[in-house]
């Protein structure tokens, strides 16, 4: 690794490879960031990814209702009203996941479509999951724009630019909402 004079890590995964390393601080989930307050009864179980797509959000669009939808491994929602407060969220399996689900239909392909009906195995898996995964996401959508006025929609991960063109309204695509929390957290900006 280049020398630095700090490294700041957001990892949901095994930090030990770094855990040597003097200049290294480990970013953990708080009660409080800024105007951001968690909604986790345990802060430190929320988990950071997460929290670091609050954080950047909330920073990125300041008094505003959001909507942080992250969809990687995992589909996750959070909701975090204008005076920063994190009203909860939800946890869902991904795109990945969802295709893997079943050892007979298993596929790595990412690509989404919005066809109704396949005349094969294969597309009508290909385009189950891609309607199961786009109906979640504009359901979510619908009901909390439902619940809270103004909401801003922010979309990010690594599925995001795949799934951006299937959904319903406007929707902010953020591809590294985490590594902008991280940013953010680290108060280089």
């Amino acid at each position: 690794m280049p020398k630095a004079r700090k490294i700041w890590v957001s990892s949901v995964g095994d930090k030990t490879p770094l855990s040597t390393l003097t200049n290294v601080t480990f970013v953990t989930s708080k009660a409080k960031f800024g105007s951001f307050i968690s909604a986790y009864k345990e802060p430190e179980t929320l988990g950071v990814d997460r929290w670091l797509a609050m954080v950047a959000g909330v920073h990125k669009y300041p008094d505003q209702n959001l909507l942080v939808i992250d969809a990687g491994s995992a589909l996750t929602f959070d909701v975090v009203l204008a005076d920063g407060k994190h009203q909860g969220g939800l946890i869902m399996p991904g795109l990945g996941v969802l295709r893997a689900g079943f050892d007979q239909f298993t596929t790595d392909s990412v690509e989404l479509k919005a066809e109704n009906l396949a005349d094969n195995t294969k597309e009508a898996w290909s385009f189950g999951t891609s309607k199961m995964l786009t109906n979640t996401i504009n359901g979510q959508i619908n009901t909390y724009q439902s619940m809270y006025k103004n909401l801003v929609v922010i979309l990010t991960g690594g599925d995001a630019k795949n799934i951006k063109p299937l959904i319903e309204g406007k929707t902010h695509v953020h591809q590294n909402l985490v590594l902008d929390g991280l940013i953010v957290y680290s108060g280089i900006i």
